[in-house]
């Protein structure tokens, strides 16, 4: 069984994706080999390790590595907000990077909905998306709307925020919007 990959459309170079969380145990190395078949470079999950333990994914990074894909774990609590702090930042700029050369990162939680979502859209974010934009764009690709609750949306917005004057610094020329227009 192939993950399914929930594919975000926008103008760059690189390609970025949410999913679900990939199957574990006999089934991830099988896995990471659909995955590096669909072409991700790199991998972020959002499972905390209890989850890890519960799906039988404490393998995760060594199946993805094996497999040719940069494994980025970033835990983050089911329907909950990453922790206050430089971290996000820099998954999200380290992340924009891998996709502005190109690269096809794809960000997981257990179901692909919320932290996944959190994730990708601070990544949009970063490379010049409005975090309105980020969430609507999440959204058509996921097929539902993203996130999963009012804490984890107002979280991208704050981001947004915060992180304004890096994001107008983020590349020479300033980005066009995800939607098209110019900034």
């Amino acid at each position: 069984m192939r993950p399914t990959l929930h594919v975000i459309e926008w103008h760059g170079p690189g390609r970025l994706a949410t999913m679900s969380h990939p199957r574990g145990g006999d089934w991830l190395e099988d896995q990471m080999s659909a995955l590096v078949e669909a072409d991700v470079d790199v991998l972020v999950s959002a499972l905390t390790s209890e989850e890890c333990d519960r799906l039988a994914l404490t393998q995760e990074r060594e199946a993805a590595e094996a497999a040719g894909i940069t494994f980025l774990p970033f835990p983050i609590p089911d329907r909950g907000v990453p922790e206050p702090g430089p971290a996000a930042t820099e998954l999200a700029i380290r992340l924009a990077a891998h996709v502005r050369v190109g690269r096809f990162v794809v960000t997981h939680c257990f179901a692909g909905i919320g932290r996944a979502t959190l994730l990708a859209g601070a990544t949009l974010v970063t490379l010049g998306a409005q975090p309105a934009d980020a969430l609507r764009l999440i959204s058509s690709a996921r097929g539902l709307h993203v996130p999963d609750n009012e804490a984890q949306r107002e979280w991208l917005f704050d981001f947004a925020a915060a992180h304004a004057c890096y994001r107008d610094r983020a590349w020479p020329g300033r980005l066009a919007t995800l939607s098209g227009r110019h900034q």
